[in-house]
Formats: structure tokens, C-alpha cells, sequence
């Protein structure tokens, strides 16, 4: 049996080392997501960070980075 036929169901840990973006959050980079294989083979990233925690993300996050 071909792994492609079967997707990878389980969420793995991974650090993000190159920007991606999760499916259930925003940009994430140089921090830890999980991830795992869709049905057509390609990565798909969650976060699985908290509402709260996403919304004080981004209200930390510049609208113009170096002002």
C-alpha cells in the first residue's frame, strides 16, 4: 500500500524553521507547530494555540515592522 493513498492522521510536533502557515492561525516562524501529511501529500500546519493567545499575538505584532 502506497502512504499516498493513506494520509498521515496524526499531528506530529515540528519546528517551524521557514514561515508557514497554519491552517487554524497566523504566520508562524522560528516557533513550534504541528504538522502532518494531507490526502494529496502535502504538509498541512495547525497550531492549536488557544483564541486568547492568537488574539494577544497579534496585538503584539507591529503594523509596520522597525517603527
Amino acid at each position: 500500500m502506497s502512504d499516498r493513498k493513506y494520509p498521515q492522521l496524526a499531528w506530529s510536533h515540528w519546528y517551524a524553521w521557514y514561515p508557514v502557515l497554519p491552517v487554524d492561525d497566523s504566520i508562524h516562524w522560528l516557533e513550534a507547530v504541528y504538522r502532518r501529511k494531507d490526502e494529496a501529500g502535502r504538509w498541512v500546519y495547525r497550531s492549536f494555540r488557544p483564541k486568547h493567545e492568537q488574539q494577544r499575538a497579534d496585538m503584539a505584532t507591529p503594523l509596520c515592522p522597525g517603527a
